[in-house]
C-alpha cells in the first residue's frame, strides 16, 4: 500500500511538472523589455502585431520583428539571461531565450541567479503605480533571513550595474523590487531617484520613482 502511494505521489509530481511546463509553452510570460529603439513590434500566437512597449513583458512564442536601425534588450524572467538584438532582425521569445528567425545573432551576457524572479514584478509593479496602489509599509525589524536575501541581491546589483551602459536601469529595476518587497522605504526612494537620472524623460521609470518617492 505504501509503494502504491508513492507512486502515486509521484505520478502527480511528474504531472505537475508537466503542466507547468505545457502552460509555459502555451504562452506564459518569459521575459521583460529593459529598453527599445526605433520601430519595433511582436504578434503573439494569436492576434495581429503590435508595437512593443519599454517594460511590458513577453510570453512564451511571442515574434519580435526590429525594423532596420531598431534595438531591444530583454531580460528572461525563466532564465538568467539578458539579451540585446538589433534589427533588421527577428526571433521568437522563448523560456530559454530568443530563437533567431532572421537577421543576426543577439548579444547575450548571464544575469545573476537571483535577477529573472525579482524582474518578473517589474510589469506588476509599473500596473499598480500608474493607478496610485503602489503600498510599501516600512519594515521596523528585519529578520536574519531577510537581510541575507537583501545582501545578496545588493551583490547581485553592483555585479550588474559594473557592466550595464549608464543609462540602463535594470539594475535598479532589479534592486527596486527587492527593496519594495521587504519593506525598505528609505533605499528604495534612494533607488528611485538613481533610476530618475538615469532616465529623466523616461515616463514609466518616473511613474514608478515617484510612487516609491511618496511611499512611507
Amino acid at each position: 500500500m505504501k509503494i502504491n502511494s508513492i507512486r502515486i505521489g509521484f505520478a502527480f509530481l511528474i504531472a505537475m511538472l508537466g503542466g507547468a511546463a505545457y502552460a509555459q509553452d502555451a504562452g506564459g510570460d518569459v521575459g521583460l523589455v529593459n529598453s527599445l529603439q526605433g520601430d519595433v513590434s511582436y504578434q503573439g500566437k494569436e492576434g495581429p502585431a503590435r508595437k512593443a512597449q519599454p517594460y511590458m513583458r513577453l510570453r512564451h512564442g511571442d515574434k519580435v520583428t526590429l525594423a532596420a536601425g531598431a534595438a531591444i534588450k530583454i531580460s528572461y524572467t525563466t532564465a538568467s539571461r539578458q539579451e540585446s538584438w538589433t534589427g533588421p532582425s527577428s526571433f521568437v521569445a522563448t523560456s530559454s531565450g530568443g530563437e533567431l528567425l532572421k537577421g543576426s545573432k543577439p548579444e547575450v551576457s548571464q544575469l545573476p541567479a537571483a535577477v529573472p524572479q525579482k524582474l518578473a514584478r517589474v510589469s506588476e509593479l509599473m500596473n499598480t503605480s500608474r493607478v496610485g496602489g503602489l503600498v510599501v509599509r516600512s519594515v521596523k525589524a528585519p529578520s536574519a533571513s531577510s537581510k541575507e536575501e537583501v545582501a545578496e541581491a545588493v551583490a547581485a546589483y553592483e555585479s550588474m550595474r559594473a557592466s550595464a551602459a549608464p543609462s540602463d536601469v535594470t539594475p535598479e529595476l532589479f534592486l527596486y523590487s527587492v527593496f519594495q518587497e521587504h519593506g525598505m522605504v528609505d533605499d528604495l526612494k534612494i533607488v528611485a531617484k538613481q533610476m530618475m537620472q538615469r532616465q529623466p524623460e523616461n515616463p514609466e521609470i518616473r511613474q514608478l520613482a515617484q510612487a516609491a518617492l511618496n511611499a512611507r
